[in-house]
């Protein structure tokens, strides 16, 4: 039963699930129409700042096309752990009609029982795995059924380099480092330190949108795997993956890793973004940090290109993250909720303004969006890894553990707490077992 299932996976405790039980009881499981006697679309989304007056563009336009939908919008705070909000409201039968839903979370969010299956749905609207980025199509698919469409593709990550940083310390502003070894050296050139104190660091390996986040993509890079789904195992500690975290932590080694931390205390979003103020000359670059660099630092002059990569590594490695849109399993008007999804996911249209909305790319391959950044200098570049991308993280049930494990791992081996090989072994083994448990219904 989903409620049960739920409760005891998600909220937690037997007093919570049976006052969870009686509110169902007592209640209707939500409204098919709206007072205007329309189909009833609440969406709650996770968009803030910028991004949220993108998102009202989108959902206007919405509107304009499809007037015979009442379309309510309702920001909602995500996180990767879990969302108690959206698992209570599940539970109660009181859920929104389509809810945002981040790519590792997919497979969590269908093994709890907390969403809809859009399989049949896409049969029926000719919507296969052709029609998106390979890996943004996998990110939803769980145990052969298609749980979600993919709102937004985040190609991880472009690599960026201050031209004029490597112009000060004597090195070619239009070559950027293609190997490790270039990498190496390149940093060792590009930081200073003054007064015993790092001012300018090269690269901070682990810094970058999370040690967990900066754990896959260079273990991809150096062509390791983190999750066998042909044999349900994780792979934390495939050799490949401790010999990038033994590479990461050379940084710590090599620069000390408490003057490293120190230099970061100062490090901020927006305009105090390091690379913006000049404490850190190369890093790995979110498709979202191009708008903030034209916004907060119009004048800065950067290149981008691809992650460098060891000789035995993968050239030109990536992965893909991003949003996207599920329906809530309990919802009583499917098919006015994938109207939404699918205009916004899976439709020229759609796709076209998400796009030119919030800058955001999406992972539908036809979008027209495509045609018009291919040649944009930093946009374009990040088609072309788009194009190329081959990773997402593992589709499996417990990537919010796995990626707390991650991180503990890159924690303990920068500050010499753990060797690299027991750490990335540590994380295995518990990932593990709750993958196990769970797999056993536990």
């Amino acid at each position: 039963m989903v409620l049960s299932r739920v409760c005891r996976t998600i909220l937690g405790g037997v007093g919570v699930c049976l006052l969870l039980a009686v509110a169902v009881v007592g209640c209707s499981s939500g409204r098919k129409r709206a007072d205007s006697g329309k189909p009833l679309v609440r969406v709650w989304h996770v968009w803030g700042g910028t991004m949220a007056e993108g998102f009202r563009k989108v959902c206007d336009a919405f509107r304009a096309d499809h007037p015979d939908v009442d379309l309510r919008t309702v920001f909602a705070a995500n996180d990767l752990a879990t969302n108690q909000k959206f698992f209570t409201a599940v539970a109660a039968h009181r859920p929104p009609e389509v809810v945002f839903v981040d790519g590792p979370q997919v497979a969590s969010w269908a093994e709890w029982g907390a969403l809809e299956p859009l399989t049949d749905l896409c049969r029926e609207a000719g919507i296969g795995e052709a029609d998106y980025f390979l890996p943004c199509w996998r990110q939803n698919v769980y145990k052969g059924e298609v749980w979600a469409l993919t709102f937004c593709a985040d190609p991880n990550f472009g690599f960026v380099w201050n031209r004029e940083a490597f112009r000060k310390a004597g090195l070619d502003p239009d070559r950027p480092p293609t190997t490790t070894d270039e990498l190496d050296r390149y940093a060792r050139a590009l930081t200073v330190v003054k007064d015993g104190e790092l001012v300018q660091i090269g690269l901070i390996p682990w810094a970058q949108y999370g040690e967990a986040n900066s754990m896959f993509t260079w273990g991809w890079a150096f062509g390791g795997r983190f999750y066998d789904p042909e044999t349900d195992r994780i792979t934390a500690d495939d050799p490949a993956v401790v010999r990038a975290l033994e590479w990461m932590v050379s940084y710590a080694k090599q620069y000390d890793a408490t003057k490293i931390a120190g230099l970061q205390q100062g490090f901020g979003a927006a305009e105090q973004n390091p690379f913006i103020t000049g404490k850190v000359a190369m890093m790995c670059l979110h498709i979202g940090g191009v708008a903030d660099l034209a916004r907060y630092a119009p004048n800065l002059d950067y290149g981008i290109g691809y992650i460098p990569s060891p000789p035995d590594g993968e050239k030109h490695s990536s992965w893909v993250g991003g949003w996207c849109m599920a329906i809530p399993r309990g919802v009583r008007d499917r098919k006015a909720a994938w109207k939404f999804i699918r205009w916004l996911c899976a439709t020229p249209e759609g796709t076209a303004l998400v796009g030119e909305a919030t800058g955001l790319f999406p992972g539908f391959k036809a979008s027209p969006f495509f045609a018009k950044v291919r040649g944009r200098k930093r946009y374009g570049q990040f088609l072309r890894i788009l194009e190329e991308c081959r990773h997402q993280r593992p589709v499996m049930p417990v990537q919010a553990r796995y990626m707390r494990e991650l991180t503990r791992a890159v924690g303990a081996a920068v500050y010499g707490r753990a060797t690299p090989a027991e750490a990335l072994a540590h994380a295995r083994e518990v990932t593990q077992r709750e993958l196990n448990a769970i797999r056993r219904g536990e």
